[in-house]
């Protein structure tokens, strides 16, 4: 009998030792599964943290890029300057395409730049509206007479209003060459002597007139 009672704590004894290690692991179980939870959480508020200060740095540049009214902010002197190394380069800036056309108002001359500009737009409508954008820019700038009739040859125009009838996105490619070069040979070499071009390029003019003679 005694054995037999001996046993009987052993068995006891043994069933809470399994009992406690078995509430042991569950508990550290519980723990690591708390610890990976809480890792994942943190990770994802870290990738959160770091998006919205991605987010903040893009919409930065974005509005850096223009002032508050939408239009380009002030170039820096050495991008002035780099108007004066080819017409295009002119054109395709922004704030210089802006003042440029703003000194051709100054001169009464601002038809060229404006159907330019007209064919510039032109070009990126969609199939649906080229009919009637051509007969607009045709009305307006190309036929005889036009409210703001350019400087075209007779047979450029003759040929412009040839295609005003069937119109593509290449109906005023020529007469826009024409006119470019105009500008280029006539008005651009003003404007690069102009105060309104000059004052702009501060500390770059004496690399300006290195450039220019």
């Amino acid at each position: 009998m005694p054995n037999a009672k001996a046993e009987s704590r052993a068995g006891d004894t043994g069933g809470r030792s399994a009992a406690m290690s078995s509430d042991s692991e569950s508990e550290e179980m519980d723990r690591n599964s708390k610890s990976g939870r809480a890792a994942k959480s943190a990770k994802k508020g870290l990738a959160q943290v770091k998006e919205k200060f991605s987010f903040l740095r893009r919409r930065h540049t974005d509005t850096a890029l223009a002032s508050k009214d939408g239009k380009p902010l002030k170039p820096t002197p050495e991008v002035a300057l780099s108007w004066s190394t080819s017409f295009d380069t002119l054109l395709q800036d922004k704030y210089g395409l802006e003042l440029f056309r703003d000194f051709l108002q100054s001169e009464f001359s601002e038809e060229n730049i404006e159907f330019w500009i007209a064919c510039e737009q032109y070009k990126n409508l969609k199939s649906s509206k080229l009919n009637a954008q051509a007969q607009k820019i045709y009305t307006d700038f190309v036929a005889i007479q036009a409210p703001r009739e350019i400087n075209l040859s007779s047979k450029t125009r003759e040929a412009t209003a040839g295609l005003v009838g069937s119109p593509n996105r290449h109906t005023f490619e020529t007469a826009q060459r024409r006119i470019q070069a105009l500008m280029e040979k006539d008005s651009y070499p003003r404007f690069l002597q102009a105060d309104v071009y000059q004052d702009l390029l501060g500390d770059q003019k004496a690399h300006f007139k290195l450039n220019f003679t």
